[in-house]
């Protein structure tokens, strides 16, 4: 896929199997609205030293998506990743070229103010609740894409329903190119995206 950097969404967020559905439906909606979603799954098992794929695809990216709602857990330590990676998207817009000055991102969390028991340096950002749910996930990232283009985006509503009627022909749509559900790669999953919104 040709990167556009103006179409061009950078997710910074979990991939542990309960985000996943989560995941999914953002993909989703990010294509559904006429974007490209960008994420460090691309380079798969990639030898090269992660950051610096991180650092690329932001580079990349007008837009992020930052996800901040698995940072805190109550029996491991924290998860510096998220944050680390939205840092950078900061940093960017701080200091890096005219290009860089011009991006948005979006943070979004599990619940509006929980970022406060970590990041207090947040303060002021509106960050976005998505309560764990991916119909909320798709209300949110959809909301904030609407405004980032001058073309006519769905209703949350309208995605919701057609994501739901995605993924009821999921497993049939595996079927063709012999792929198995839960085993798809993010490249694979994407493809599948793209080509049932194509046939619609």
């Amino acid at each position: 896929m040709a990167v556009i950097y103006e179409k061009s969404v950078f997710i910074n967020c979990p991939f542990d199997e309960a985000y996943k559905p989560i995941f999914n439906a953002i993909v989703f909606t990010v294509h559904r609205c006429g974007f490209i979603l960008r994420c460090s799954k691309e380079f798969g098992e990639s030898s090269t030293i992660r950051i610096q794929n991180i650092i690329g695809l932001i580079d990349e990216s007008k837009y992020a998506i930052h996800d901040l709602s698995r940072v805190s857990t109550q029996d491991e330590l924290p998860r510096f990743n998220m944050p680390l990676e939205l840092g950078i998207c900061i940093g960017a817009l701080a200091f890096g070229s005219t290009r860089n000055k011009a991006k948005k991102y979006l943070i979004t969390a599990s619940e509006k103010y929980e970022y406060q028991k970590y990041i207090s340096d947040l303060a002021g950002q509106d960050i976005q609740a998505h309560s764990d749910k991916f119909e909320d996930a798709i209300k949110v990232v959809t909301n904030w894409l609407s405004t980032l283009t001058p073309e006519t985006v769905p209703s949350p509503s309208i995605i919701i329903d057609e994501y739901n009627r995605f993924i009821s022909k999921l497993p049939e749509m595996c079927k063709i190119p012999e792929w198995v559900e839960d085993e798809l790669t993010f490249q694979e999953y994407v493809s599948l995206v793209i080509n049932w919104l194509s046939t619609e």
